[in-house]
């Protein structure tokens, strides 16, 4: 009895130790922070089973050992968590079960039209992030996994691809999870129906945004955006230059109704007035409204068009009217 007494102990010794060295031994991952999701419902198990596959621990069956043990299984709650893929088993169940608890969620609003920059300085204002976190990390962004980024230019930012719209994030987020929810946002709003649209076009997704992003500048209001999104399109079609005023402001930063005779001659690729077809990549993030209108141009005799200091649009049919109706309606 005595034998089989000291057989259980040596046992239980060996059983600890190993438990020890799992918990507390180092992942050799060296991913930096990566966001974490728990679904509502989620149980222990696929928690733990999530955490391996996502190379966050090496073992899911010791992570469920430790949270039995410890008595926490029912104290995991839905949310996102940014958690270090470099750290222990230990550490990581303690993050999870209490990061969330002093993150409190706030709404965040990011208006159609913005550019990164201003929603950098946006987010920065909220106390979200370091101003000028969000322009480094979409410099930076080279992940293809939805399919509007497949035919980004390899040094292109995420411009134009950060759907504009009001979140729920945690007061303890990240870059990387506001981007990836406005990604997954602007894959939600392209729905079937214009996916299909979009590989009926003569035009790359790149370019498509790329025009949206100067209609949604340029113009308010569907129907008046469908207008002119066609203006542009045939523009483009034969080689006349965009001649686009937002495009200018996107350069200069003034962000002015009608920019100077000084503002146009600036040298730069952004200028639609100086350089033919579109301009390098988009100059503002749209909204599904300009996307729409430019995939759903309105056909009209139309080449021109200007907006009045009340607020009013005015269509001309050529250069002549297009002049006379500046000289009537912004003198």
């Amino acid at each position: 009895m005595k034998k089989y007494l000291i057989v259980v102990i040596l046992i239980i010794i060996i059983f600890a130790f190993y438990f020890a060295n799992q918990i507390y031994n180092f992942n050799d991952n060296q991913f930096g922070d990566k966001v974490f999701v728990i679904e509502k419902g989620q149980s222990v198990e696929q928690i733990a089973k999530n955490l391996q596959e996502q190379g966050i621990i090496k073992s899911s069956f010791w992570f469920k050992v430790y949270v039995f043990s410890t008595g926490n299984k029912a104290k995991f709650v839905d949310g996102e968590f940014s958690l270090r893929t470099d750290t222990n088993l230990k550490t990581i169940a303690h993050e999870l079960l209490t990061q969330r608890e002093t993150n409190e969620e706030v709404d965040i609003t990011l208006l159609e039209g913005w550019t990164i920059e201003q929603m950098d300085e946006y987010l920065a204002v909220k106390l979200l992030i370091e101003q000028g976190d969000l322009i480094d990390y979409t410099k930076k962004f080279n992940d293809k996994s939805w399919f509007f980024l497949i035919d980004r230019p390899k040094k292109a930012s995420l411009e134009g691809y950060l759907y504009p719209d009001t979140y729920r994030v945690y007061q303890q987020t990240t870059p990387e999870q506001i981007v990836k929810k406005m990604l997954d946002n602007l894959e939600t709003k392209l729905t079937e129906e214009l996916r299909a649209q979009i590989k009926a076009q003569d035009m790359s997704v790149f370019e498509i945004i790329t025009l949206a992003s100067i209609v949604e500048r340029e113009m308010f209001g569907y129907e008046n955006r469908r207008v002119v999104a066609e203006i542009f399109l045939k523009r483009l079609k034969i080689g006349m230059a965009l001649q686009s005023d937002a495009t200018v402001n996107y350069v200069t930063r003034k962000g002015i109704a009608a920019p100077s005779h000084d503002d146009i001659r600036v040298d730069n690729l952004y200028n639609t007035y100086m350089y033919p077809g579109l301009p390098p990549g988009p100059i503002s993030n749209p909204s599904i409204e300009s996307i729409r209108a430019v995939l759903n141009p309105t056909k009209t005799d139309y080449w021109y068009f200007l907006n009045t200091p009340e607020g009013d649009i005015i269509f001309s049919k050529d250069h002549d009217e297009h002049v006379a109706n500046k000289f009537k309606y912004l003198k």
